[in-house]
């Protein structure tokens, strides 16, 4: 609860020194019923952006949903990947193959939640692959990656 609180007086303070008016950065993400779900409650400023600039104008350039989804997937696949291969002066493509497999998961979880019409079993899923074994093991990638290179630098 503690490290709760502190984030959320880290990103209001942040949001004060940047003028940032809308202070919901996330909704309750740890209920997700599916991945899709999942995204659309995560990093509420970002989302809100790939929506505005990427997913919408997909949309009105005549751009079918799915691939206006995949478009908005791949321009955050390339984002978490330069986040995370700039700072570490490595290029992997661990997170951005990360992000592109949430792609078949939004669908998987999707499917289970409408087809079970069970709210327990896509927050199930999105806990287990997303959530447990999903992001450590690209961050156990990475720090394998970067430990590699320090080693045979050396």
């Amino acid at each position: 609860m503690l490290v709760r609180i502190l984030f959320l007086v880290r990103l209001n303070i942040l949001a004060e020194i940047l003028r940032f008016g809308d202070r919901e950065f996330y909704k309750d993400w740890w209920n997700a019923k599916t991945v899709e779900e999942y995204w659309r409650m995560w990093n509420m400023p970002v989302h809100k952006w790939m929506v505005r600039h990427i997913y919408f104008p997909c949309l009105r350039n005549g751009i079918p949903k799915s691939v206006a989804i995949v478009i908005a997937f791949l321009v955050s696949a390339v984002f978490h990947e330069l986040c995370i291969a700039v700072p570490c002066h490595i290029f992997k493509f661990w997170a951005f193959i990360g992000i592109m497999f949430q792609v078949p998961l939004v669908v998987i979880t999707k499917y289970v939640h409408d087809k079970f019409r069970n709210s327990m079993v896509g927050n199930i899923i999105f806990w287990c692959f997303f959530s447990i074994y999903g992001q450590p093991m690209c961050v156990l990638l990475y720090y394998h990656d970067v430990m590699n290179r320090k080693l045979s630098s050396s």
